[in-house]
């Protein structure tokens, strides 16, 4: 059994991801970092070099590997959900837990992330601020989420520590950890 994080970008996939890992003894596996060394170099210059297509192509591979652990927290990049292959690879040993936020939320959280916006491809495209970006982005892909996860997790206002506190209690509710389990 895995647990796969999904979700838009900046609700706190890696960083919680990496926490709940540690603390419940599990491998624990970044999506996007994988796609990240596989090419040698940073998501934002695989969208320039190569656009989505390339981006999606690695990501599909490494998510298929990905989801071949047990015992892992997988956190997943925003939009692997998009490809149903990946979900169904990600759905056949795991649970999915999306984290979800309202667009201010993330964009507080993305803005505050300079590691990030190094590396991610921008958010501001056309017109659009990268507020209304997030906020076209939660629109288009709010049913896929739905459809993919098996729980959904609000994490506004939530500290990673009790963002990983509520995961548990989600994750024993549902059977996924013993109800023991308290690292």
């Amino acid at each position: 059994m895995n647990v796969v994080l999904i979700g838009l970008r900046g609700t706190g996939k890696s960083t919680c991801g990496r926490m709940l890992a540690k603390r419940i003894g599990w491998t624990f596996v970044d999506t996007d970092e994988v796609v990240q060394e596989r090419a040698g170099k940073s998501i934002r210059a695989i969208f320039e070099e190569g656009g989505e297509p390339l981006f999606r192509q690695i990501e599909t591979e490494v998510v298929r590997e990905a989801a071949r652990h047990d015992k892992a927290v997988i956190a997943s990049g925003g939009g692997a959900v998009l490809d149903p292959d990946n979900v169904t690879d990600l759905r056949r040993q795991g649970f999915l837990i999306h984290l979800s936020a309202s667009p201010k939320e993330l964009w507080r959280r993305v803005e505050s992330d300079t590691a990030s916006a190094q590396t991610r491809p921008r958010l501001k495209r056309g017109d659009l601020s990268g507020l209304e970006e997030l906020e076209k982005l939660l629109l288009e892909r709010s049913a896929v989420y739905s459809q993919a996860r098996d729980a959904e997790l609000r994490v506004d206002g939530r500290t990673p520590d009790e963002i990983v506190r509520a995961m548990l209690v989600l994750l024993k509710a549902h059977k996924v950890l013993p109800v023991d389990c308290d690292r």
